[in-house]
């Protein structure tokens, strides 16, 4: 960031801008807070947005392992079954279980996430 301030009012001539010590001592110290506070806003974004990065990386991560949770036990679940259209029925109901307590975890997750973005 350079150390430059854009004038855009050109109507002052140099003989209005301070000129007493003090006067640009203060100044000076005026336009290095408004720089630190600009640094560190700056750097406050983008801390969030690797936070923000790394909870899309984990959602999909929960996600991909309750998808090949899921498949995996459809899988068994077939097995077990062996062809039998009533056991098929039977093992289901672990199977859509599974499936809606994973979905849950997501949801809470992602619920936790939002809310400590929030806060």
């Amino acid at each position: 960031m350079p150390n430059q301030l854009e004038i855009r009012d050109r109507s002052l001539s140099t003989a209005q801008w301070p000129t007493s010590g003090h006067l640009l001592r203060q100044t000076g110290r005026n336009l290095a807070r408004v720089e630190h506070r600009t640094i560190v806003r700056l750097a406050n974004v983008q801390a969030e947005g690797l936070v923000q990065s790394e909870k899309l990386h984990e959602v999909d991560h929960l996600t991909r392992q309750a998808m090949s949770g899921q498949a995996m036990l459809a899988r068994w679940r077939d097995t077990l079954a062996a062809g039998d259209p009533f056991v098929t029925d039977e093992l289901k109901f672990f199977t859509d279980i599974a499936r809606m307590a994973k979905g849950e975890i997501i949801a809470d997750t992602i619920d936790t996430f939002c809310r400590e973005s929030r806060s």
